[in-house]
């Protein structure tokens, strides 16, 4: 995986497009938790500036954030 636990991550075009992320999509995430088995989102993130505390995403729906 090429995040890590720490990671400023912000949404992807892919990520932008999905209905379900309508409430994070200002803003940026700090990656609290990275679930390596089989989970449909492994990875959750605190995020800052949206509308929800909380999201998990999967790997394409994020991208590293650049201030």
């Amino acid at each position: 995986m090429k995040y890590k636990v720490g990671d400023l991550v912000t949404l992807s075009a892919a990520g932008k497009k999905r209905k379900a992320n309508y409430t994070v999509r200002e803003g940026f995430g700090i990656i609290v938790d990275i679930d390596e088995g089989w989970s449909r989102w492994p990875i959750s993130c605190h995020w800052v500036g949206g509308g929800r505390d909380t999201q998990c995403f999967k790997e394409y729906e994020i991208k590293r954030y650049k201030p």
